[in-house]
C-alpha cells in the first residue's frame, strides 16, 4: 500500500497500536499540512486570477472591487479553505463513515434494547428529545461565545494583539450577508471536516480521548495564527469536540462552530461595545457564562442518561 492510500486509508485502534508515536504522529498531522499546501496554493492562484480579471476590467468593475476588498478577500479566503479541504476529502470521507457507521450501529442497539411496550410513541419522545438537545446546544453555543468575547474585550485581552487586530478588520470589512454565509457555514464546514472530523478522530484512535480532546482544540487555535484568537479557538474547540463525542453525530461541532461564529459577527458587527458600559457588559457576560454552564450541565446529564436508558 502506498504512502497516500496509508495516510488516507482509516487505520483501526489494533492495527495503530502496533505503530510507533512517530509514524501515528506522520498519519495524524500530514493531511493537515497536505491542507495548509492546498489551500495556500488555491489562495494564490484565486488572487493571481482576481486580480487579472479586475486589471482587464473597466474602471467602474476596479472601483466596485475596491470599495469591497474585503469582501473579494473574505470569499478567496473561504474558498481556499474550502480546496484545501477537498484535497484531503478522501482522508475526512474514510473518517466520517466509519463514525457514522458506529452510530448507527449503537443505534440499532439502543432500539434492540427498547422495551416493546413503547412502541412508536417511544421512538417519537426519543426524536423529541435529540431535538431538544440540538436546541439546547445551539443556545450554548450562543451563550459561551458571546460570553467569552465579552471578557475578552472588557479584560482588554482582545486588544493585546496586532495580528488578530488586522483578522478583525478583515472579518468586520465584509458585507454583512457575505459574512453569515462565510463564517456561519463554509468556514464551519471546511474547519470542522479538517479538525473534528480528521484530526480529532484520528488522535483519539491514536492517543485516546483526553489527549485527542485538548491537542485537537490547541492544533484548531494555534491555526488561527494570533494570540486571542488562538485562546478563543483552543476553548471552542475543547467544547465542539466534547460535544461531538457526546452527541456521536458530525453535525454538532458544524452546527457548534456556525451558531458561534454567527452569534458574535451578528451582534458586534455595526455595534462598538466601547459604547456600553463596563458593568452593563461585565453583566451581560456573567449571565451569558453561567447561562452556559447551566446548559452544559443540562446536556450532559440529559444525553448521558438517553444512552443509559434507550
Amino acid at each position: 500500500m502506498d504512502f497516500w492510500k496509508t495516510l488516507t486509508y482509516r487505520w483501526g485502534k489494533e492495527e495503530l497500536k502496533k505503530w510507533t508515536s512517530f509514524r501515528k504522529t506522520v498519519y495524524i498531522l500530514f493531511p493537515l499540512l497536505v491542507y495548509f499546501v492546498a489551500h495556500d496554493a488555491a489562495e494564490i492562484v484565486l488572487w493571481a486570477l482576481a486580480e487579472a480579471v479586475i486589471g482587464s476590467s473597466g474602471e467602474k468593475v476596479f472601483s466596485f472591487f475596491s470599495e469591497n476588498a474585503y469582501t473579494l478577500q473574505g470569499l478567496i479566503n473561504a474558498l481556499a479553505a474550502l480546496l484545501g479541504a477537498a484535497a484531503v476529502f478522501p482522508a475526512v470521507k474514510n473518517e466520517l463513515s466509519a463514525e457514522e457507521n458506529k452510530g448507527k450501529e449503537l443505534s440499532r442497539e439502543r432500539k434492540q434494547e427498547q422495551p416493546e411496550k413503547e412502541g412508536r410513541s417511544g421512538k417519537t419522545k426519543v426524536n423529541a428529545d435529540r431535538i431538544t438537545a440540538y436546541c439546547f446546544l445551539a443556545a450554548f453555543a450562543c451563550c459561551v461565545s458571546i460570553g467569552l468575547n465579552i471578557f475578552f474585550y472588557q479584560t482588554g485581552f482582545t486588544g493585546s494583539s496586532q495580528s488578530y487586530d488586522k483578522v478583525y478588520e478583515l472579518q468586520y470589512g465584509v458585507q454583512f450577508a457575505i459574512g453569515l454565509f462565510l463564517y456561519g457555514i463554509i468556514s464551519p464546514l471546511a474547519e470542522e471536516a479538517i479538525f473534528r472530523g480528521l484530526i480529532y478522530n484520528r488522535m483519539k484512535r491514536c492517543f485516546g480521548f483526553g489527549i485527542a480532546l485538548v491537542l485537537s482544540a490547541v492544533l484548531f487555535g494555534a491555526y488561527h495564527g494570533n494570540l486571542v484568537q488562538a485562546v478563543y479557538g483552543s476553548i471552542l474547540g475543547i467544547l465542539i469536540a466534547y460535544f461531538y463525542e457526546l452527541f456521536k453525530d458530525f453535525t454538532v461541532p458544524v452546527l457548534f462552530h456556525g451558531i458561534a461564529n454567527i452569534s458574535v459577527y451578528a451582534l458586534t458587527y455595526r455595534s462598538n461595545p466601547e459604547f456600553v458600559s463596563r458593568k452593563i457588559a461585565l453583566a451581560t457576560g456573567t449571565i451569558m457564562l453561567a447561562a452556559s454552564i447551566l446548559i452544559f450541565f443540562y446536556l450532559k446529564r440529559k444525553l448521558g442518561k438517553e444512552e443509559k436508558t434507550i
